[in-house]
């Protein structure tokens, strides 16, 4: 690696860290930004929260309030009623005098006193004039039936005292009506996020909603699975402003809150897929620079092989000419012919290589032929497999041959000068053939089992380091296969294995 490709590969490193390190705080920052706002939507809730049952137990004293004055106003009646009552039987002395200061105390509640016929005997506070109406009854009757009359026995027949409240008791009742419908109406529509919803105390009926999807309450069985949901969350708050009405208020977290917890794990994700961007990015540039890298050099050497075995052919014909024994002869051939075979190799990287059904043992037998002479006698190449065996998928057998050839000899080179065995086994499975190269040599640590397969790596004094790897492109890339060390013990041996699709 050459000083501009390593200040590349370091500022690539650089920005690839920042890249990580601004992700990274930018993710802090996108969760302290929600758990704030999570935190500050909490707070407004359970300020709310407080706020609405001080509302209803205020709404709930101005109601008991109310009850309270009507008490005393049917009370405060009663006596009255008992005064007219002595009045009319006591004409003189103290008690009549008490009577009448009774009778006259009552300035505000409007009063019509009848007898059982409904015949107008008596009236007081009322806009009208008595004695222009003989009867109460029509409207003047249920104007004054809001409340059951007071009766009375006198002289043998009943006495009725029908009243109302005062104009200022039903003007206060209505302000606190409207307080009342006030509140629901604020609760709906309240600024807050929180999802709201007030229901009849039998939790069959929606009063008022807000922000909530009708959907979650526009059937009997939604609406309990919300208000279920909701009860799990928050007890329900009660008030009522009648004696016969009670509201429930229930309430939940807001979809947006809701929605927002979920930021983190989105720019979490987003922050992953844009890692997996980067580092994609920067493996296909490397390979990219790899593939450039592997196939100039190809082309280059198969090019610079061109010219010297051009001059190689020539001179065996000027040898045979001199009558050198023809049997050397025969074997420079060889090796012409094996060298051309190399530099078309060369010349077929960076291409996409034709592939054509072969039969992989006549492949791994014609590897061995050529190599046995080429080895130290002391290592052995031994195989299973029949000379007549078939084993057929669709490879390119010259790429082949070179991977095979690869693998035996770095064998070779792993036993050293000791006496040594290379055993080549095909295997045939339902979807994958299978060549398993073993020596008995050095063996490989684990931690380099796939360090190996990289560019440049190699334990050798001499070497480039690029059999192996070149061997995993032809099998992976072009032939989409797989090639990776079975098993490897040091000191005693490695097994690699290429695995070929049917």
């Amino acid at each position: 690696m050459n000083i501009s490709s390593r200040i590349r590969t370091h500022i690539n490193i650089f920005l690839f860290a920042a890249s990580i390190i601004a992700m990274v705080v930018a993710v802090w920052i996108i969760f302290a930004m929600v758990r704030q706002i999570n935190n500050d939507e909490h707070h407004k809730v359970i300020t709310w929260v407080s706020s609405t049952q001080q509302k209803a137990e205020l709404i709930e004293h101005g109601r008991f309030f109310f009850e309270q004055v009507e008490q005393i106003e049917r009370n405060k009646l009663q006596l009255w009623a008992d005064a007219v009552l002595g009045m009319m039987t006591r004409a003189s002395g103290t008690e009549f005098e008490l009577y009448r200061r009774v009778v006259a105390e009552n300035t505000s509640i409007p009063v019509i006193v009848t007898n059982q016929n409904f015949e107008i005997q008596l009236c007081q506070n009322t806009r009208f004039d008595c004695r222009n109406i003989a009867f109460l009854e029509g409207a003047l009757l249920e104007e004054f039936s809001q409340h059951p009359p007071i009766v009375i026995p006198f002289m043998g027949e009943r006495w009725y005292f029908f009243y109302k409240h005062p104009q200022a008791f039903t003007d206060l009742q209505k302000t606190l009506d409207g307080v009342v419908h006030s509140f629901i109406e604020e609760i709906a529509t309240s600024s807050i996020f929180a999802a709201i919803l007030v229901v009849s105390e039998d939790e069959q009926t929606v009063i008022k909603s807000g922000n909530i999807s009708s959907e979650l309450y526009s059937d009997p069985k939604a609406l309990q699975r919300t208000l279920n949901r909701m009860r799990a969350q928050n007890a329900p708050i009660k008030f009522s402003f009648d004696v016969d009405e009670t509201y429930l208020i229930f309430y939940e977290s807001s979809i947006i809150a809701r929605q927002l917890a979920y930021l983190p794990i989105a720019a979490f994700i987003i922050f992953a897929l844009f890692i997996a961007t980067i580092t994609w990015g920067i493996k296909t540039s490397k390979q990219s620079e790899n593939n450039k890298l592997w196939v100039g050099m190809s082309r280059e050497t198969a090019h610079q092989l061109g010219t010297p075995l051009s001059s190689l052919m020539a001179w065996i014909e000027v040898l045979r000419s001199e009558h050198v024994d023809e049997l050397h002869l025969v074997e420079m051939k060889k090796d012409i012919d094996r060298l051309a075979v190399i530099s078309e190799r060369f010349s077929k990287i960076g291409s996409k290589p034709k592939m054509v059904t072969e039969n992989i043992a006549q492949i791994v037998h014609k590897s061995i032929d050529y190599l046995r002479p080429r080895i130290p006698q002391k290592t052995k190449i031994q195989t299973s497999i029949p000379a007549n065996a078939v084993v057929l998928t669709s490879v390119n057998a010259q790429l082949l041959e070179w991977v095979l050839e690869n693998l035996v000899m770095n064998a070779v080179d792993a036993i050293g000068t000791e006496n040594g065995i290379v055993g080549i086994e095909v295997s045939e499975h339902p979807e994958t053939i299978t060549i398993d190269v073993t020596d008995n040599g050095k063996g490989i640590p684990k931690k380099q089992w796939k360090t190996i397969f990289e560019a440049g790596y190699t334990t050798k004094p001499r070497g480039w380091g690029l059999g192996l790897p070149l061997c995993y492109r032809i099998v992976h890339n072009y032939h989409k296969g797989n090639i990776f060390v079975k098993q490897s013990v040091v000191g005693t041996g490695t097994t690699f294995r290429i695995s070929l699709k049917k």
